[in-house]
């Protein structure tokens, strides 16, 4: 009596628990009509910064953002202050579907470097549903040069 009591409660929790995820938390991109990519700011691509950022919008039931809660996840202490303002920048331009009135919206924010330094780095952005947006660049560097050496030479044959 008792295991079937127990699995009553687990069942009942667990389709509680869902509609209320399902009713308050949209997962991403389709929220969006015409979200562009954030900017990869050019601090970010010479200091070679890069990182996710993690966004939770909270959408009035007008459609409009009203607040965003970030979480930022690089190896670099700069992410934060770098990556955060473009990507709010962002979702602020963007327009709401207003099916997702007042929901919390999710959207994961990757900021992604590849390859070696180059001088002007172009940035591209795409999409992976439901809810992530690439943002890739190789890193910026000064233009390539070559040093001479002192007129030693290194002990090869």
């Amino acid at each position: 009596m008792r295991t079937i009591l127990f699995v009553a409660a687990a069942a009942l929790v667990t389709s509680l628990n869902g509609t209320a995820q399902q009713s308050s938390h949209a997962d991403g991109l389709a929220c969006f009509e015409n979200l562009a990519a954030p900017e990869f700011p050019q601090a970010a691509l010479h200091q070679h910064v890069d990182g996710s950022v993690w966004t939770w919008t909270h959408v009035n039931a007008q459609g409009i953002p009203e607040k965003i809660d970030t979480q930022v996840v690089s190896a670099w202490g700069d992410g934060p202050k770098l990556l955060i303002p473009p990507v709010e920048k962002a979702i602020h331009a963007a327009k709401v579907n207003p099916a997702c009135a007042g929901t919390t919206v999710s959207v994961v924010f990757r900021y992604e470097l590849h390859g070696e330094a180059i001088a002007s780095p172009k940035v591209t952005s795409r999409n992976q549903a439901p809810n992530i947006m690439y943002i890739e660049s190789q890193p910026e560097g000064g233009a390539v040069t070559t040093s001479k050496t002192s007129g030693k030479t290194s002990g090869r044959s």
